[in-house]
Parts: C-alpha cells; sequence; structure tokens
C-alpha cells in the first residue's frame, strides 16, 4: 500500500462496481494488475456496491442519463387494452429507457471513480501526516 496504489485501487472498485453488476470483485482485482492499483482494496472497495444499493444507484443512473439526454417524458403509459399491447408497450419502454440507463452507468462511474480516487489521494495524505506527527512526538 502506497500513495499512488491506493487512491488507483478506489477508483477502480467503484468504477467497475457499478459499470458491472456481477462478478465486479474479480474483475476490479484483474484490472487492478496493469494500473499497479492495490488488489486486496480494489476488491474490497466493490462490496459497497452490494445488491442493496443497485437499485437506488441505476435509478439515479436513469434520472442522470435521462438528464443528459433530456429525454424527459419518454416513458409511454401502458395501455388497458390486451396482452399484445401489453408486451409491445414494455418493449418501447425498455428500448427508451436503455440509452439513459447506459449513458448514467457510464457516468456515474466515471464520477464516483473520480471522487474516490481524490477522496482516497486526500485520505491516504491525512493519514500520512497523522503518522509523521505522532513520529515526531
Amino acid at each position: 500500500m502506497h500513495r499512488r496504489s491506493v487512491p488507483r485501487a478506489i477508483a477502480i472498485g467503484l468504477g467497475v462496481g457499478i459499470l458491472v453488476p456481477v462478478m465486479h470483485m474479480m474483475l476490479a482485482a484483474l484490472l487492478s494488475i496493469p494500473t499497479r492499483a492495490n488488489i486486496a482494496l480494489a476488491a474490497a472497495v466493490t462490496v459497497l456496491i452490494n445488491p442493496v444499493t443497485i437499485p437506488p444507484i441505476y435509478l439515479a443512473a436513469w434520472r442522470i442519463g435521462e438528464w443528459e439526454l433530456e429525454a424527459r417524458g419518454s416513458n409511454p403509459t401502458l395501455p388497458a387494452t390486451q396482452l399484445q399491447g401489453h408486451v409491445e408497450t414494455w418493449l418501447s419502454w425498455a428500448q427508451h429507457a436503455s440509452a439513459p440507463l447506459a449513458l448514467g452507468i457510464v457516468t456515474l462511474a466515471i464520477i464516483t471513480a473520480v471522487t474516490g480516487y481524490a477522496l482516497g489521494s486526500i485520505a491516504w495524505r491525512w493519514h500520512i501526516a497523522k503518522r509523521w506527527k505522532a513520529r515526531r512526538r
């Protein structure tokens, strides 16, 4: 663990955790090798993204993507007629919702990775400063 590997690991863990909903721990560990990040920390940070936090994260990502695409009002309402109309409406909704969701997930992953990197770097510097202060005493 050193000043460069810790922020990298936090950024990789958060970014991969949001982008890839399954097997993100293994992917974060694999991506840590070429980026020279701390493997254990990158895998551990992905635990922050868990089945309890995925729905609010994806809802926020969808809202962010909608805002970015300015696609408000693209949610059709279900017609109360026949089954075929319901299926077509749900497929149409899925098609319209996929673009904002995909863009929002990528945007949210980038924002959290950059924020995690910055906060990890600040926390590491604070930790080292505290150790130096203790050593001087």
